[in-house]
């Protein structure tokens, strides 16, 4: 096991309080997690770059992120003062070595990377304003899909071919050693043909200072949210009374220590151990994921890579 697989197998505690304590069965040290997918994606001005996570078709997409310089679903030109560029740990390639050959007319080229939950499909959408009358996709972009895999690092880079007047949108798996390899797309469908698969039994609880997010363990259930204050009590309590908690059914739990003590933070080891579950809950600690995947604070750990985490831990995936 790797030092960081090491600190989350340690990072991983009950959850509930001492007077509960003797009701919590003893953790089981979870199994390593390989590394969620990453992607790098370039922009400039007069360039957007959207991307839908979890985005099974145009109608049914989790969320949308406006990355290096993206608009959502319009075209706006990107003008004024060049943005940095961000990583989260991608290898340097030759398209980051040679994003100063795109400087031209102020264009501003860099790029933002991203962390992607493996095994949901991801969409790009791409538009372009051009004074030589390049078009794409008449209003709408051009779109690609493609479904990312654990550990794998990608690039997601418009092309634009001036002379034959043609864009698109270029998907790149980056090696180790910075070596890229192209990556097989799809279009994004319009409509779904099937609905997305069903929750597996397990419900995974998020709580950040604001707010906890969690999913029911239910078919079609969504991500729903409380505010993490006093007033929202009552709130958690409904939630925890009326959640689909039969026999079988996990809870994961990733929060910080600090928020042990905050509004939710302090009631729920109570409220769990009065429905009675509290011997199914395994907590992870937001620091020690933030760590292992390399976060940062300008791409924290999200909801969606917490669920993926207590996902695949209990091998749920």
């Amino acid at each position: 096991m790797s030092p960081r697989a090491l600190l989350l197998a340690l990072a991983s505690v009950s959850f509930i309080d001492a007077s509960a304590a003797q009701a919590q069965a003893s953790p089981v040290a979870p199994a390593s997690v390989e590394r969620p997918a990453r992607i790098r994606l370039f922009g400039q001005n007069g360039v957007g770059l959207t991307m839908f996570t979890n985005a099974h078709c145009e109608d049914a997409y989790e969320e949308e992120i406006e990355g290096s310089g993206a608009v959502s679903l319009g075209f706006k030109a990107l003008v004024g003062k060049r943005q940095p560029n961000t990583s989260i740990g991608i290898p340097q390639s030759v398209t980051t070595r040679t994003l100063e050959d795109r400087n031209r007319l102020m264009a501003n080229p860099y790029y933002t990377e991203f962390v992607l939950v493996p095994g949901q499909p991801v969409a790009l959408q791409a538009q372009i304003a051009s004074g030589a009358g390049l078009s794409c996709g008449r209003g709408r972009g051009v779109q690609v899909s493609f479904v990312p895999e654990a550990g794998v690092d990608y690039e997601g880079d418009m092309i634009r071919d001036f002379d034959a007047m043609r864009c698109g949108i270029a998907v790149r798996q980056v090696a180790a050693d910075g070596s890229l390899s192209p990556v097989q797309t799809a279009p994004w469908p319009k409509k779904c043909d099937a609905p997305p698969r069903p929750a597996p039994s397990l419900m995974t609880l998020f709580l950040d200072a604001d707010q906890l997010q969690y999913r029911l363990a239910e078919e079609g259930a969504e991500v729903d949210s409380i505010d993490n204050d006093k007033g929202s009590i009552e709130d958690l309590e409904e939630m925890l009374q009326e959640a689909p908690l039969a026999a079988g059914v996990g809870l994961c739990i990733v929060s910080d220590e600090a928020l042990d003590a905050s509004a939710l933070g302090a009631k729920l080891p109570g409220l769990l151990e009065a429905r009675g579950v509290a011997d199914r809950v395994v907590r992870f600690r937001t620091g020690a994921l933030e760590a292992e995947w390399g976060l940062t604070a300008q791409h924290p750990l999200s909801f969606a890579l917490a669920e993926y985490y207590c996902r695949a831990a209990s091998g749920q995936r």
